[in-house]
């Protein structure tokens, strides 16, 4: 069926869903609004060993927060695809791992760049040009994947990679 076809070769479509579900910019937002812009007086909250402590907590609460709708999401694309006409293990496996990669991406993504760049102005105003721009290039990335039709081992498998190696960078470095 048309809708088996389009689930198959279009899960870059779901990188454009998962940015607009994603909360990482609001979450990030938040955070500084009510925690970190009083807090950043403290000479404790400033120690590396602190500030990497605190990344860690808030990753595993904002990657739970994200992960309900990517879940939802991934069972029931995998369901949409049982119900057109099915396909093979593999692909109902990747299809799953990588809106749920997906899902952790955009978590990870908005936290390191709300540690890295400090954004946000006691107005929450976006004060960095260089956090403006890269959110900018995600938004078009995701929003020109629309457009790729690639089939879902190739794009999945790259994008689980790419998470995979994104969160590892993050975490370490």
């Amino acid at each position: 069926s048309q809708t088996n076809e389009f689930l198959k070769n279009s899960l870059p479509y779901f990188l454009f869903v998962m940015y607009f579900i994603n909360r990482g910019q609001n979450i990030t937002q938040t955070m500084f609004m009510n925690c970190d812009h009083s807090m950043l007086f403290y000479r404790f909250y400033r120690q590396p060993g602190s500030i990497l402590k605190l990344f860690k907590e808030r990753l595993k609460t904002l990657i739970k927060l994200n992960m309900i709708p990517g879940l939802i999401i991934a069972i029931g694309v995998d369901l949409l695809l049982y119900i057109s006409g099915g396909t093979g293990i593999t692909e109902y496996i990747i299809t799953f791992l990588t809106i749920v990669s997906m899902s952790v991406f955009f978590s990870i993504h908005y936290l390191v760049l709300y540690y890295l760049l400090q954004p946000y102005d006691i107005n929450l105003e976006i004060k960095n040009p260089l956090f403006l721009t890269i959110c900018s290039l995600t938004y078009l990335v995701c929003y020109f994947a629309i457009k790729v039709v690639i089939p879902t081992i190739y794009f999945g498998t790259g994008l689980i990679i790419f998470t995979i190696l994104y969160s590892l960078i993050s975490l370490f470095f």
